[in-house]
Formats: structure tokens, C-alpha cells, sequence
């Protein structure tokens, strides 16, 4: 299905069969691991003082303890921590959402808790728009989440982490939106440093990370403003793979780069239990290895169970983008 600006985006289902948009069973291999997970949205506020339930952080407050407060529970975040690190992955990569409503103590509490993932060099995070519910939080978050945002080249975003056969690259689409908003922006700075990132790590197989998908994907009112030139962006420079959260679904979407389509892949909530009417928590292991000229992706679904416990929930590898 085309979608506007050349892009090409279809739902990721829960049966992965062989050749369906393009994609193949995956077998054993061994190469380059990165677990994905998004969206966690820790409970660690505390409670509010009255100043700091101005504004936007009053609705997001009174939508967590209506219901959003079942949908994100510590303990099946905890456990998907602890079944990632079961599994050994050489990277741990977040994408956005770590916390709810922008508190600096909520980012501290979130920073400890992607340090029980692994040190700052073993795990990568970029914010969503919850790390950015009201503005003039950014010095503050960034300085707590240091540690896992730290580039290869200089400071700031977007950031670059070249880490084995792989080049990691961070984009923020954090931005404070009005009442009812959800919206990201990269904006022109980090639009040109993106292209440049990816253009400077040709060879290695290259990974967005990035809270608002760049395709078509979200409603308008919770969209990345200026998907298309981020798209423009990735499909000029080249990419391997670029990694989502935002819309707690499994999706997989695809930005349309001349003969070849770049993958665009969204997962559920890393904190959501079985049984809510949404997708429950799950997390992604990567593999990256060599394959001819460019590298084969394959993907381990893990996601939690009625039980409590994360099993297998299929695998599938994705078609090589270089």
C-alpha cells in the first residue's frame, strides 16, 4: 500500500508467515545482539505537589489513575529487564517513554532502572514525548540520562554509538505539545545530522532509534511532525533498520529508497500485563550478522504471558536494506 512521499507501510501481524511483506523465517544465527524495548512508562512520581500539577500534567495525572495506571505495571517491567538479561544481548536500546509526565525525579528513578540493564556504553535511549510533557525539562532529563545518550562525536542530538559491526544512531522527537497532543519534531538540525551520521557510518549496518515512527503510522494528533523529511533523510543517506515505540502496537512499516525499502519497526509497551484489551509487553532480540554485501536482520519476539513469565512469541528476519 503506498502512503504519501514514496512510503509503503503495512501492520506487523502476530503471525509472521514466510514471504509476507517481504519477510522470511528466521533460523539460528550468531552475530550482533540488540534487545529493543519502548515504552515502559515507570510508575515513579510519588504523588504531585499542586505546582506541579499545572496545566498538562493535571489531565495526564487524572488519566493515570483513571486507567493508565493498569496498563503499566512495575513488576512486568521488572521481569521483562530480568528476561532480557537472561538472554545476553551485546546492546540494550530504548526507544522513548520511559516515564509519564516530565518529572525530574521520575528521570533519575528511570535512569536507575536502565542501569540494571547494563553500564552507559551497553545501552542507548532516546526520549518520547512523556519525557517531555511540559517544556523546559531538557537539560534536566538529558544530564540524567547522560550515561546512555552519549555520542561517539561531540554532545547533543542526534547522537551516534558505533558499537561492533553496528552504528546506533539516536534521534529526539521530544517536544511539549498542547493539551490532548502527542506530536513529535525532530526539527532541520537533527534532520541534516541524521543524514550525515548515516552517511559517515556507510559499511556498518545502520539503526535509527527514534520514539515517533517516521511513516505513516500514528494518529495526526500523535504524529511526528516532519516524518516525510525525516524519511527523506534516512532514505538518502541509507539505513538498515530504524527502531520505534509511541503507539504500543507491533508495527512494521517501510520507507521506499529507490530499488530497496528500509524497515521500520514499532513495538508494544515494555510494561503492559496480558489480559488489558492492549498488546502486551514485549521485547525484541536482534541479531545482526553479515550477509554478502550488506547484513541480515533477524528478530526474536519475547513477550510476556497469562502466566506473568516472557516466552517466544515467533521469529522472523527482515530482508537486507543495503
Amino acid at each position: 500500500m503506498n502512503a504519501p512521499g514514496g512510503l509503503t507501510h503495512s501492520p506487523l501481524s502476530v503471525e509472521l508467515a514466510p514471504g509476507k511483506d517481504g519477510l522470511r523465517k528466521a533460523g539460528c544465527m550468531t552475530g550482533f545482539t540488540i534487545a529493543h524495548l519502548t515504552d515502559a512508562h515507570l510508575p515513579l512520581h510519588g504523588g504531585f505537589s499542586a505546582r506541579e500539577l499545572l496545566g498538562k500534567r493535571a489531565l495526564s495525572a487524572l488519566n493515570w489513575a483513571r486507567s493508565r495506571r493498569a496498563l503499566h505495571l512495575r513488576t512486568i517491567a521488572d521481569r521483562l529487564r530480568a528476561d532480557v538479561m537472561a538472554h545476553r544481548p551485546d546492546h540494550v536500546a530504548m526507544t522513548g517513554d520511559a516515564v509519564n509526565f516530565g518529572l525530574p525525579r521520575e528521570f533519575g528513578g528511570a535512569a536507575e532502572w536502565l542501569a540494571g540493564f547494563g553500564p552507559g556504553e551497553q545501552v542507548s535511549f532516546v526520549p518520547g514525548n512523556h519525557e517531555a510533557l511540559v517544556a523546559g525539562v531538557e537539560t534536566e532529563r538529558d544530564a540524567r540520562f547522560a550515561p546512555f545518550i552519549a555520542s561517539d562525536r561531540g554532545a547533543g542530538w542526534p547522537w551516534v554509538r558505533r558499537r561492533g559491526p553496528v552504528a546506533l544512531i539516536g534521534v529526539s522527537t521530544a517536544i511539549a505539545t498542547p493539551l490532548l497532543y502527542a506530536k513529535g519534531a525532530a526539527g532541520l538540525a537533527q534532520i541534516d545530522g541524521l543524514r550525515a551520521h548515516l552517511s559517515a557510518t556507510r559499511g556498518l549496518c545502520r539503526i535509527v532509534l527514534i520514539h515517533h515512527p517516521p511513516t505513516a503510522m500514528s494518529k495526526p494528533r500523535k504524529a511526528l511532525r516532519d516524518r516525510k523529511a525525516v524519511a527523506a533523510a534516512i532514505a538518502e543517506a541509507g539505513a538498515d533498520l530504524v527502531l520505534h515505540g509511541h503507539n504500543h502496537k507491533s508495527q512494521l512499516s517501510w520507507i521506499d529508497a529507490g530499488a530497496i525499502r528500509i524497515p521500520v519497526l514499532g513495538a508494544p509497551s515494555a510494561s503492559t500485563p496480558p489480559g488489558t484489551g492492549h498488546e502486551p509487553a514485549e521485547w525484541r532480540l536482534i541479531t545482526i550478522s553479515a550477509e554478502g554485501r550488506g547484513h541480515r536482520i533477524e528478530i526474536l519476539r519475547r513477550a510476556v504471558t497469562a502466566t506473568g513469565e516472557f516466552a517466544d512469541r515467533g521469529r522472523f528476519s527482515l530482508p537486507s536494506a543495503s
